[in-house]
């Protein structure tokens, strides 16, 4: 019977022994996932900064190539404005060497030949103005469009000689 004695507190200590063991295991588990969860965490925040920065970036990407679109579409209307005040400029230039052709060939149109000049000089002012004044001559130009068909309407038919470059 002592042999069954000595074997049961030889079992009771293994037994005691695993106990702790498993205790042991249990304790570092626990640390194990506390540390699991505490990284978790860390990650999620540096992702969830990572994430906020990335959107502002887009965002200011975005904004960036707005601005760069409005900007091109400035430059492109400025760009339009300027052409059509050359344009003008080249039409109403046109118009002043036709008269003064007509006048050369003997007809008095001194007076619209010194209106197309004005015209003229004015068409040529616009173009070399800056923005500011390009957009609000433009505006004006309108009239301007008026007085040359005027202009024209002054040359009758018959005081033309065929193949002047006037057109009529």
């Amino acid at each position: 019977m002592e042999h069954l004695a000595s074997e049961k507190d030889a079992l009771r200590a293994q037994l005691t022994s695993a106990e702790r063991q498993l205790q042991s295991v249990k304790e570092e588990s626990l640390a194990q996932a506390r540390r699991i969860e505490e990284v978790e965490a860390k990650l999620a925040s540096e992702l969830a900064k990572t994430k906020a920065e990335a959107e502002a970036f887009v965002a200011s990407y975005r904004a960036d190539a707005e601005a760069a679109n409005l900007r091109a579409q400035e430059i492109s209307a400025t760009a339009e404005i300027r052409l059509s005040c050359a344009l003008d400029h080249v039409g109403r230039q046109s118009q002043r060497e036709a008269l003064e052709e007509v006048h050369t060939r003997g007809f008095d149109l001194s007076a619209d030949i010194e209106n197309a000049k004005a015209l003229e000089d004015e068409a040529a002012t616009l173009l070399s103005d800056d923005e500011d004044s390009v957009s609000r001559s433009e505006s004006e130009g309108d009239g301007d469009e008026a007085s040359e068909e005027v202009a024209l309407e002054d040359v009758a038919p018959e005081d033309v000689a065929p193949g002047d470059g006037l057109g009529l």
